[in-house]
């Protein structure tokens, strides 16, 4: 229950930090990753991990095959529109899920974050880029306090 709650906390600062600042404080995903192995260390399958892991680095590949396209020049979307705080968060959450459930994540909380991007940016004129591990963080905390609530584990 104690890491459950670290978790949370954890997961809370990295929407605050990426809110406020537009970055997460590298010790975050760190942390988090700990805390997700932690909890689920009687349960962990390397093979989910490397098989969620292919399928971030095929999303990665994919998103940089299309923007080198669509520029034509090589464009490193890391660097030039996610950032490596957005990469180390999903990679720390990785431990959590199942690689189905992790898909399912990916999925939802993209599609989560471009909504809440879009309310944002309605209400906010001004509000020009996607703190994603924030977004992702918020998604991640309604998901673990609905599994709370209901004992259902929609994402893993």
């Amino acid at each position: 229950m104690m890491l459950q709650i670290v978790l949370m906390v954890a997961l809370a600062l990295v929407v605050y930090q990426d809110l406020k600042m537009r970055m997460i404080h590298v010790v975050l995903p760190l942390l988090i990753f700990g805390l997700s192995l932690s909890l689920n260390w009687g349960s962990i399958a390397y093979r989910d991990w490397l098989w969620s892991l292919g399928f971030l680095l095929l999303n990665f590949i994919v998103v940089t095959l299309y923007f080198s396209f669509k520029q034509r020049a090589f464009v490193n979307p890391i660097d030039k529109m996610i950032g490596w705080g957005d990469v180390l968060f999903l990679i720390g959450v990785l431990p959590l899920f199942s690689f189905r459930g992790y898909i399912k994540y990916f999925v939802m909380g993209m599609i989560f974050s471009l909504l809440l991007f879009l309310l944002m940016r309605t209400i906010y004129p001004r509000y020009r880029t996607v703190p994603l591990a924030g977004f992702l963080s918020l998604f991640l905390i309604g998901n673990k306090i609905m599994e709370g609530l209901t004992d259902d584990y929609f994402l893993t």
